[in-house]
């Protein structure tokens, strides 16, 4: 019997139109065969732990040691020493996102597929999900970057910004990453410097089983450190010419798609009188300041030189003089790029949570002619152990 892919399995089982009732909610199958569906679209298929749930928040469970339970024994003696388990619970808040869209009339009719595009629509919808859902999982952070409205809405504005209200639904996994261990590379370029001063921040207790942790970087660096390997004369070099060369310390190298060669970064700012203030990272590449007010509506962000100042090698920035539309002690939100960044942990610490009820509805709307649809789930992410991962900083951007 042949297999069934992963698209045929979608749309024969769980977001063809026929499956859409007139409530919307997929029964229990289909929303597994959803999630796996989109699970397997990304990165995470086999490197994060992903939970399914119902419940409104989901608190897991951690067991752990932590000291010596061992001790000398002598003859007919009770060593007078106990040692029990410490327990913790890492917990998921979920948050609802919405996918809404529209297929008109005119359109099912001039394509070559006929009615049957609207499945094929469908289908590259719940693609687009598993990458906006990886976006968030990777670069969330709840004070929400600023974005230029023309990259939030079509039609918007390409010199104005407004909130990135999707990346601020929760902190990802590069923002929770900064509680864990914290390597800076200090402009060090990629290299197995790098990596193995990396690996030497990890607690030695997290290092025993290697096979099992992972150095997630972006496709560019990836691509920097083939590129220092393959100029070596030896087997490995020209092994590295065709992607070898993956495994520094035994540790696998896992590309990440969605990984910002230069990550983005947002934090708010007091910039009082002219004093500078520090960012997290240094140095950064772009940088945009807007009002930490910034919400929906358009909005021009201030001037480099004219309302603030920022030594984009050291990382520092401060308000302007006299002439500044920043007022004295006002909070600011600074989005920036830093250098290239890694993080280094287990594959089952990448948390992931999916709600099981999933809903794809489907309604008509006759005076515009169009079939609309919307696909609405619950997620949340985090790490189970921060004290687990390292993540390495200010990585330069040459071979």
């Amino acid at each position: 019997m042949s297999k069934v892919s992963n698209d045929e399995l979608v749309q024969k089982a769980v977001i063809t139109t026929d499956a859409i009732a007139s409530a919307g909610k997929l029964n229990p199958a289909q929303s597994e065969k959803f999630l796996d569906y989109v699970i397997d679209q990304t990165v995470l298929r086999n490197n994060a732990r992903t939970i399914r749930f119902r419940e409104e928040s989901l608190e897991i469970d951690k067991i752990g040691i932590g000291r010596r339970v061992t001790f000398p024994k002598a003859e007919a003696q009770d060593p007078g020493l106990r040692r029990g388990i410490t327990t913790s619970k890492v917990t998921l808040t979920p948050r609802t996102v919405i996918t809404p869209f529209e297929i008109s009339d005119e359109f099912r009719e001039i394509n070559l597929e006929g009615d049957a595009v609207e499945n094929t629509v469908i289908l590259l919808m719940a693609r687009q999900v598993a990458n906006d859902l990886e976006e968030l999982f990777l670069f969330g952070d709840t004070i929400a970057p600023a974005i230029l409205e023309s990259d939030y809405r079509d039609g918007g504005d390409t010199a104005k910004y407004v909130k990135d209200s999707f990346l601020g639904l929760f902190n990802g996994w590069n923002r929770l990453a900064d509680s864990g261990n914290v390597y800076d590379a200090a402009g060090a370029n990629i290299g197995l410097s790098v990596f193995g001063s990396m690996l030497r921040a990890l607690p030695t207790k997290f290092r025993r089983n290697r096979g099992d942790l992972r150095f997630f970087v972006s496709p560019d660096l990836a691509q920097l450190y083939y590129e220092k390997l393959s100029t070596r004369a030896t087997a490995l070099g020209d092994a590295s010419a065709g992607g070898a060369g993956q495994r520094p310390f035994g540790i696998p190298i896992v590309e990440v798609p969605l990984m910002q060669f230069l990550p983005q970064v947002v934090q708010h700012v007091t910039l009082a009188g002219t004093t500078d203030v520090a960012l997290r990272f240094a140095p950064i590449n772009t940088i945009v300041v807007t009002p930490s007010t910034l919400g929906a509506a358009p909005t021009t962000p201030y001037l480099d030189t004219t309302d603030y100042v920022v030594n984009t090698t050291t990382g520092l920035i401060h308000r302007s003089g006299g002439g500044s539309a920043i007022t004295d002690g006002q909070v600011v939100k600074v989005t920036y790029t830093a250098n290239p960044q890694i993080i280094l942990t287990h594959m089952a610490n990448f948390i992931v949570g999916l709600g099981r009820d999933i809903r794809i509805e489907k309604d008509r709307d006759i005076y515009k002619g169009v079939n609309q649809y919307a696909i609405t789930t619950k997620i949340a992410t985090e790490f189970e152990e921060s004290t687990a991962l390292v993540k390495g900083k200010n990585i330069g951007k040459s071979v």
